[in-house]
């Protein structure tokens, strides 16, 4: 035989091992895990974060992954990086004397990744529409953040003389997940108001070392992971059989240290590290309180902005898990869908918060719920099993927040170069503190620039019961939200006791939060079943 036929003997004998090989290892693989291989399960680096943002963290693009910084617990954010590309760290942000409209962008890890694409739609909006300043679009947003934490950033920001024009929130998915998180065993325990990850702090020395161990683990699945995403022996199921093997075995490591944990007292009681103590009788009931605390924050942020002439902004994210708001793609379903307790936790807490969401909108709040923006968009946009989506999903996602934004945007198109504003609401005609407009049954007040108050000495039950409408005519149609355009204003009726009416000094008080865009007029009053018990109507332009 020839040295040729010899070669291509071995060839074809190798290649017979190789494919007799592969075809075994898939059948064990199936075997062993009821589902066929796919190179899917160790990651395609290009799906994760293509292109960091321009003031983002280092970044590894072998493994396309956001390095995570060192994290301290600062005394009004909570955790926060130590890394000075970070913009919380860069205080204050631009003011009037900079000629800039400052735009700051709150929230968590959602927030964070959308930056760029969001900082691009607003740069091509002013030029587009030549606006004469300049935007500066803040990021205030960071991984693991909730609420209280975008209050407490923006309250000492705006003490330390930062200046904002446009405050924008972009929140929901760790409102539902880190105050109820069980990845770690004392989770429940934790006071569910306190910043995310409050409880890794104050560790005792035999917990560090635990902690330290983990962390250890985390790096080598972390290095596993790059190894496996950059190899050509992913596409073989052998390698899918030891890879797999592997990932248990460190998962396996890993919840064996948490059971340490557990064991070693970390369930012991610590005002320091849990905060107050609070009982609670089920999940949908901790959900309940969270849902509330999240609104309340929201209308604190709306004052805050309100206080410092800037204009608010609350946008709910989109998430995967909530039902009919996206057609998963097949990479979708394998990558970023996981059937079990995180469903449930995120389809049970969602709805609660835009229940909320609807009661911020009925309080005047310019609140919008983004949850299926992504409804008609089969293509892949969810790359991980939280909530985050790809640059087209962001693109989409920054699209859609600044189809709501734009109008407050307008506003800074007349202001030449270095006019000096504080911010857009300066732009608006001021009114007096407490003017009266109308003196009904209740005597309804004008109180600064954004609220109305009703208010009535000695009001009965039955009064606090009827129905207030309040219809609200813009110079502009155009600032009219688009179903109520046809009718020419914008109604906002509401119920005393729906929106924080009460009795204070003896008097019914009840208030109202007046939209950002100019008021032509306003007609109000109250009815019940039998018709219109009271009515007025005032015109801002007289």
């Amino acid at each position: 035989m020839s040295f040729l036929k010899k070669l291509l003997y071995y060839c074809l004998l190798a290649g017979i091992v190789v494919i007799v090989t592969e075809g075994m290892a898939r059948v064990a693989y199936y075997a062993a895990w009821g589902e066929g291989y796919d190179r899917g399960r160790t990651g395609d680096s290009d799906e994760f974060y293509p292109s960091p943002p321009p003031t983002a963290p280092p970044y590894d693009s072998a493994v396309g992954q956001i390095i995570q910084p060192i994290r301290v617990f600062h005394p009004y954010y909570g955790h926060t990086p130590v890394a000075p590309w970070n913009e919380q760290n860069v205080m204050p942000p631009p003011g009037e004397a900079d000629d800039a409209v400052v735009i700051g962008v709150m929230g968590g890890s959602v927030a964070h990744h959308v930056m760029p694409a969001f900082r691009r739609a607003v740069y091509r909006y002013f030029l587009d529409n030549d606006l004469g300043r300049r935007p500066v679009v803040v990021n205030l947003a960071y991984l693991s953040v909730k609420q209280p934490q975008q209050v407490m950033i923006t309250a000492n920001i705006l003490l330390l003389g930062g200046e904002f024009d446009l405050l924008v929130n972009l929140d929901g998915y760790n409102e539902t997940r880190y105050p109820v998180e069980f990845d770690s065993p004392v989770e429940p325990l934790a006071f569910p108001f306190m910043p995310a990850k409050w409880n890794l702090f104050n560790l005792t020395a035999e917990e560090t070392l635990l902690f330290g161990r983990i962390h250890d683990l985390r790096a080598a699945q972390l290095a596993r992971e790059r190894a496996a995403q950059g190899g050509f022996w992913r596409h073989t199921a052998v390698f899918g059989i030891i890879n797999r093997y592997q990932e248990q075995r460190l998962e396996r490591q890993i919840a064996g240290l948490y059971q340490e944990l557990e064991s070693s007292g970390r369930q012991q009681y610590s005002l320091q590290r849990f905060g107050p103590r609070r009982e609670y009788q089920s999940l949908g009931e901790v959900l309940e309180g969270i849902a509330r605390f999240w609104y309340r924050s929201s209308l604190l942020l709306a004052d805050l902005a309100e206080l410092s002439g800037a204009e608010y902004y609350h946008f709910l994210q989109p998430n995967q898990y909530i039902p009919n708001s996206k057609p998963l793609s097949q990479e979708e379903l394998a990558q970023a869908y996981v059937d079990d307790s995180d469903k449930n936790l995120y389809s049970s807490g969602y709805p609660l918060l835009a229940r909320q969401g609807t009661a911020l909108r009925r309080q005047g709040i310019n609140y919008f719920d983004l949850t299926r923006i992504y409804a008609d968009t089969r293509e892949t946009i969810y790359i991980d099993r939280c909530c985050h989506v790809n640059e087209r999903g962001n693109e989409l996602l920054a699209a859609a927040m600044l189809r709501q934004l734009a109008p407050a945007l307008r506003p800074a198109a007349g202001k030449a170069a270095g006019e000096p504003i504080s911010g857009l609401a300066a732009a608006r005609r001021p009114a007096p503190a407490d003017k009266l407009l109308l003196n009904g049954d209740f005597r309804v007040y004008r109180r600064g620039n954004n609220w109305l108050a009703y208010v009535k000495e000695g009001c009965t039950p039955e009064e606090r019961a009827a129905k207030f409408f309040l219809h609200i005519t813009p110079v502009d149609a155009a600032d009219l939200p688009p179903a109520r355009r046809e009718y020419g204003f914008d109604n906002r009726d509401f119920e005393f006791a729906e929106v924080g009416g009460g009795m204070v000094a003896g008097k019914c008080v009840v208030e109202r939060r007046l939209p950002s865009y100019p008021i032509a007029s306003i007609r109000t009053g109250q009815y019940d079943r039998r018709g219109t018990i009271w009515s007025g109507e005032f015109h801002f332009q007289e």
